[in-house]
Order: structure tokens, then sequence, then C-alpha cells
């Protein structure tokens, strides 16, 4: 049976009610029948009846307010029985009577108090003193009476001092014993609490492990498939390498024969430079002939002119000589007239006169000769000119011509030189080109080997890799067997009274679970504490309907305390949303629950709650009952065991704007650090989040 200082006062007292009232009892019936047979009167009796039941009905009365273990109940049995047994002692001249008080201090003793038995024994033999003394002032002073009061005063100290070193030799037993339980009991505390602190710490550390196994197993997961994929790459890239390996080949010698033709290239450009500048040359006596030619039928076009011009000069001179034809055979014709007019004397006159008409006459037909001839050789001078015009003209077009012919002979062969020197420039790049490609066959070569080697580390890595996952399995295994191991254990702990209230703090977050619910309704901090009753500050106000219904549920380090019974009533001191809780008997300990971890990128921020600094990182993992986070920042490498809040702005979890969390780990990999938390709360809305859109 567990101590219970309750019941055993409750117990003392009830052993001193029954005493009290079995003396009571007696008593009652033994005056009684004094009443009856004349030696006591009834209105004596009635008194007696007064002092005799009145204190022991005000001693239940005060048992029934304060409860069975009254801690005053034992002055009341006392203070009441000694008014009653000085009223019988001073009222009654026997013997016996001062030995009422005997059984009911004897019953005294079950309170293991020396002070107090000390106290009521010198009452009441300050009671007897004076009753004797009462009794010798009335007369009852014989020396047989004297005697019976030494007598009577002998056995009440006697029987004080017996009860006194009663409880003395009793109270150092029980000091003696209770201080070797409580050297024992130390002991066994201590190393309780040192099971209780390496329980705690093997849960963390489980915990951890499990974590990090969860973790691992994602990654080795995600290892064997990537080396899977890189296997099958890797033989695609041997493949591959082994093709271009043929057509490095195939290429190097096609830069051969493209380097052989244009050597070829490059001799036939440099015979159609020469060509061109041949062609040039010649062009150029072309155009200079063409020039002459040019010049040449400017002068011919320049005489053509002249020629015209002093042909209109014959025309017109020979109109002058028809003009002169015409007057001479005028002449001739006057002359004539005049002739005829002088008969004999004119007929010398008159053959003059015909001659000259004769000659006039052969003028004019020379002169109509003249003009038909120049006639002609003006149709004649017309269609040259006009020739040479057309000839002009094609001279001109030729010219120009020429001189776009010269000028494209110039710039292919400006162009030919160019294309030597950029042939040429190619043909240096196919000779690197050529010896790069001999390089890349080597290096191919070289490729091909350490594909190979790859090829066989891979394998290697994919065995190993699948052998690890297996290992996990094994190690997957014996950790939730220790964690069941452990979490019995924390259990038997919480069950035996080692894991209680005590360990409940201020400013540790709690839960008000409906019924057997897992997820809590109400959710707070505790603002006070002390004993098994608290002070909490909730997120909504209690339902009437569901106060009478709710489990207390506090996350204490990593395990989960449960109070089935729990009495919950407004705080006065508090707003309307604080309650004071009042926590029944030894809380039920559990393992937190384990959640699926889902992978998250998103960036965060990250606050200390014991300084307010704040920090960058990135998320790692998340789950209903905790997350990961990486970070650079050398500050948080040694923050073990403190208490964060996290914001993730930009994520699609719900409800993770804000997120609180106690630190359980820290490891570090090529300056990051790998911090992962537990939430004191297991989330629901991660948890489905989690559930329906990772299947990992």
């Amino acid at each position: 049976m567990d101590y219970d200082e309750k019941y055993f006062k409750k117990n003392a007292n009830k052993l001193a009610r029954m005493i009290w009232v079995i003396l009571n009892a007696i008593l009652t019936v033994a005056y009684a029948i004094e009443m009856v047979n004349g030696g006591r009167t009834v209105p004596y009796f009635i008194v007696f009846m007064c002092i005799c039941w009145i204190p022991f009905i005000f001693g239940l009365i005060m048992l029934k307010i304060k409860g069975g273990d009254y801690e005053h109940y034992k002055d009341i049995v006392v203070v009441g029985y000694g008014i009653f047994y000085a009223f019988v002692l001073m009222t009654t001249h026997t013997t016996i009577t001062f030995a009422y008080v005997l059984p009911l201090m004897s019953m005294l003793i079950l309170y293991k108090d020396r002070y107090f038995v000390l106290r009521t024994g010198s009452a009441a033999l300050v009671v007897l003193i004076v009753y004797i003394v009462k009794s010798i002032l009335t007369g009852y002073n014989s020396h047989k009476l004297i005697v019976d009061y030494e007598i009577q005063v002998a056995v009440l100290v006697l029987c004080n001092m017996c009860y006194i070193l009663s409880i003395r030799h009793l109270c150092k037993s029980d000091d003696a014993m209770m201080n070797s339980v409580k050297s024992n009991l130390n002991r066994v505390v201590t190393t309780v609490e040192q099971v209780k602190d390496a329980s705690n710490s093997i849960v963390e550390g489980v915990t951890v492990v499990r974590e990090l196994t969860d973790e691992n197993k994602d990654s080795a997961s995600s290892v064997a498939q990537n080396m899977s994929e890189l296997a099958e790459n890797n033989n695609t890239l041997y493949d591959k390498s082994m093709s271009s390996m043929d057509m490095t080949s195939k290429i190097n010698t096609q830069v051969k024969n493209v380097a052989e033709k244009v050597e070829n290239m490059v001799s036939l450009i440099d015979e159609s430079m020469s060509h061109s500048r041949t062609s040039a040359n010649e062009l150029e006596d072309v155009v200079t002939s063409t020039n002459q030619m040019a010049t040449l039928s400017a002068e011919v076009e320049n005489v053509l002119v002249e020629f015209k011009n002093e042909f209109e000069m014959v025309k017109s001179e020979t109109g002058t000589i028809e003009e002169i034809t015409s007057q001479t055979n005028l002449l001739a014709l006057n002359a004539s007239i005049e002739a005829a007019r002088a008969g004999d004397a004119g007929k010398g006159f008159a053959v003059v006169a015909d001659e000259i008409r004769n000659l006039s006459m052969g003028t004019q037909n020379s002169s109509n000769r003249i003009l038909a001839a120049l006639g002609h050789l003006e149709e004649t001078s017309e269609k040259m000119t006009h020739s040479i015009t057309e000839t002009l003209k094609l001279i001109q077009t030729t010219r120009e011509k020429i001189e776009k012919v010269n000028s494209s002979v110039t710039s292919i062969a400006d162009d030919s030189v160019q294309l030597g020197s950029n042939i040429q420039v190619v043909d240096d790049a196919m000779k690197e080109v050529e010896e790069s490609n001999r390089n890349m066959v080597n290096n191919m070569e070289q490729i091909c080997q350490v594909m190979d080697v790859m090829t066989k580390s891979v394998e290697n890595a994919d065995y190993a890799t699948k052998t690890m996952l297996g290992k996990y399995q094994e190690t997957s295994t014996n950790v939730e067997s220790i964690e069941t191991i452990v979490g019995g254990l924390i259990r038997q702990l919480g069950t035996g009274g080692f894991m209680g209230i005590e360990d409940v703090k201020s400013g540790m977050k709690m839960g008000l679970a409906l019924g057997s619910e897992v997820d809590d309704a109400y959710k707070g901090r505790i603002l006070e504490q002390k004993d098994n009753t608290m002070v909490v500050q909730l997120d909504k106000e209690i339902s009437s309907s569901d106060i009478n219904r709710l489990r207390l549920r506090i996350v204490v380090d990593n395990i989960l305390y449960v109070w089935e019974q729990v009495s919950i009533t407004k705080s006065k001191n508090y707003d309307t949303t604080s309650y004071v809780l009042t926590a029944e008997g030894n809380p039920i300990v559990l393992n937190r629950r384990k959640y699926p971890r889902m992978p998250l990128s998103d960036s965060c921020t990250i606050k200390l709650l014991s300084d307010g600094n704040s920090y960058e990182g990135k998320m790692v993992n998340i789950s209903a009952g905790g997350f990961c986070f990486s970070t650079p920042e050398k500050a948080l490498g040694d923050i073990k065991g403190q208490n964060i809040e996290i914001s993730i702005p930009n994520t699609k979890v719900p409800e993770c704007d804000s997120l609180e969390g106690h630190i359980i780990r820290i490891s570090v990999t090529e300056g990051q650090y790998i911090i992962g938390c537990r939430l004191p709360f297991d989330n629901v809305a991660i948890r489905d989040y989690v559930a329906s859109h990772y299947k990992g």
C-alpha cells in the first residue's frame, strides 16, 4: 500500500472518534443506571449528557465540513473530552474516576506528537490536582484518601511518562526507519531521476535517430534510384562515347580529306588570282583602246560637224551660182532683145548673148547636177552622222560596261586575294582541328577507360546502397523496439508517480482534448503552476458542454503527459480565456506519435525566443510533429534545447506562416547547420497536407 498522509490522518481521527464515542456511551449508560437507582438526579444527568455529547457532535460537524483528515480534530477531542472529564471528576467522588482519561490519552499515541500528549497529560494532571485539592478542602482528607490521591497522581504521571517515552521511542524508530528509507529513497529518487532523464534523453535520442534514419532512408532511396539511373545513363554515356570515338575517327578522316581539298583550292585560287591579274591587265588595255576609240570617234564627229558646215556653205554658194545663172540668163535674154532691136548691128552681140545664154544654161545644168549630188551627199552625211552618233553611244556604253567589268575584275582580284588569305586561315584552322581531333580521339579513349571504371564503381555503389537500405530496415526495427521498451518504462515511471505535475513548468504549452480524441480541441500556455494546480491561457473560451469532458495534455521535453481527470474553473485574475486547472492523480505518460516527414525547400526566417535575433535559412522537411531546416549561420550551431519561432512566408503548406519549435538535434555538413525541431502540439493541418501530397 502506498503512503497517503491524508488517509492516515483520517484513520487516526476515526479511531480517536471511536474511542471517544465508546467512553461517552459507557459513562452515559453508567450514569443513567445511577439516575434510575436514585444516585443521580435528572437535571444532573441532563447536564452530564450535554457536556458529554455536545463536544462530540461538534467534532463530527467539523469533520463533515473540513474532511475526515481534519488536522485539528485531535484538539477538539482533547478539549471536548477534557471538559467532560473535569465535570465528571469534580462531581463524582470515587477512586477510579481519574482513570477515565487514560483510554483516550493512550489513543492519542496514534498522532505521534510528544508535545501534544505532554500538553494533554499536563492538563489532565492539573485537573486531577484541582480535584484532589477540592476534595481535601471539602473534608475528604483521611489518611487512606491521601494515599489514594498520591496513587492517582503517580499513576497519571507514570502513564503520561510512558505515553511520552513510547511516542519518543516510536518517533525515534520511525525517524531511524524514515532516515533509512529517505537515504534509500534519495538513492532511488536520484536513480529514478537519472532513469527519467536517461529515458527522456533516450526517447529524444531515439526520436533523433528515427528522424535521421527516416531522412537517411529517403536519401538512401533517392541515392539508390539515382545510382540506378546513373548506371543506366553511364552505360548510355559509354555507348555514346564509343560512338563518338568512332565518329571522331571518321571526322578525322574527313578533316584530312577536307585539308587536301583546301590545299587544292589554295592552288586553284592562286591560279585564279594569276588569271585575274592577267585579265585585269588586258581589261586595262581594252579600256585604254576604248578610250582612244572614243577620242577618235569624238574627232570624227567634229570633222563631220565641220563637213556639214562646209557643205552648207557649198549649198549656199551653189545657190549663189544659180542666182548668178538666172541673172546671166536674164541678161542674155535682155541682150538678145536688145540685139534684135539693134538689127544687124546687134547680131554680133546677139551671138555673144546666145553664147552667154548657152553658158548660163550649161552652168544651170551643172548647178542642178551639183545640187543633186549635194542632195545625195547631204543624205549620206546625215546617215553617216547618225551612224557615228550611234557608234559613239555604243562606244560610251561599252566603255561604261568595260569600266564596270574592270571594277568587277579588280574586286574579283581583291576578293581572290582575300579568299586566298581566308583559305590560308581555314587551312591553318583545319590543321589545328586535325590536331585537336587527334587529341580528342585520345581523350575519348581515356574517357572510355574512365567510364569503364565509373561503371564498375557505380555498380559497387548501387550494391552498397541496396545493402544499406537492407541494414536500415534492421536498424529501424531495433529503434522501434528500443522506443517501445523505453515508452513502457516511461509509462511505468509515470504510473509510479516519478513523472508527474512537478515536471510541469510555467511557459509550457498545453492542450485539452475531448474524450478519447487524439487532437486538442483547446490549446494554450501555462501561466502559473503550484502543486497540482495551474493557471492556463487558452486560445478560446471553453464551451460549457465540453468543460466536464476534457483531458489535460502537456508536452514535457519530448514526452506527452495526459491527465484523464482534471477540474476546470474560470480564473478571476486574467481575461476570459484563462482558467484554473487542477490535475488529479498521476498522469499517463506517452511517447509522441510518429508522422511521415515531407521534403520541403522553401526559404524561412528563424527567430530565437531567448534574445529575439532573426536568421535566414531553408527548409529541409516538415511533419505534423516537427520540422527541420538548414542555415549557414554559425550563431545557431549551439542552440540545442532552445525554443525558436520559424516563419515560412511563401510555402503552400497550410498553417506554416508561424511555427514554434523546440530544438532537439543539430548537425553540420559542409558549413550548413541541419537543425531538427519538435512542435509543441501535433499540427492537424500539416498532417493532412503531408498525407495528401507526399507518398514517400
